[in-house]
């Protein structure tokens, strides 16, 4: 089943996620806030679906200064009815051009 991501959307409007720890720590060491994660899926795009594992890589723009705009990949679950997990997020090195080589892969053991 893919996922519209006017789903995603509305599930984190109305508070309806989970932010992971992975996540976190992706945002940690990467040096941008969670309300940046939450941003990019509003401003966002699904750019790959993985349906097997009821997950979608989402490309969003956040700010993370008044001179910093950077895009985030985001990929979330929605396997749950009523929730979305943000598993995890990151800076990619190309915004559109990196799917294939997504966290989702290799958080699976695929190859980079």
């Amino acid at each position: 089943m893919d996922i519209d991501i006017e789903v995603i959307r509305k599930r984190v409007q109305t508070g309806c996620y989970l932010v992971k720890s992975h996540a976190i720590q992706h945002a940690v060491k990467e040096g941008f806030e969670r309300r940046r994660i939450v941003e990019a899926i509003l401003s966002g795009v699904i750019i790959e679906t993985y349906p097997d594992d009821m997950r979608a890589l989402v490309c969003g723009k956040t700010t993370l200064s008044k001179r910093s705009t950077v895009y985030l990949h985001v990929v979330c679950e929605y396997a749950d009815p009523v929730y979305v997990e943000m598993i995890t997020a990151y800076i990619p090195d190309e915004p559109f051009g990196s799917a294939r080589r997504s966290v989702a892969g290799r958080e699976r053991g695929d190859k980079p």
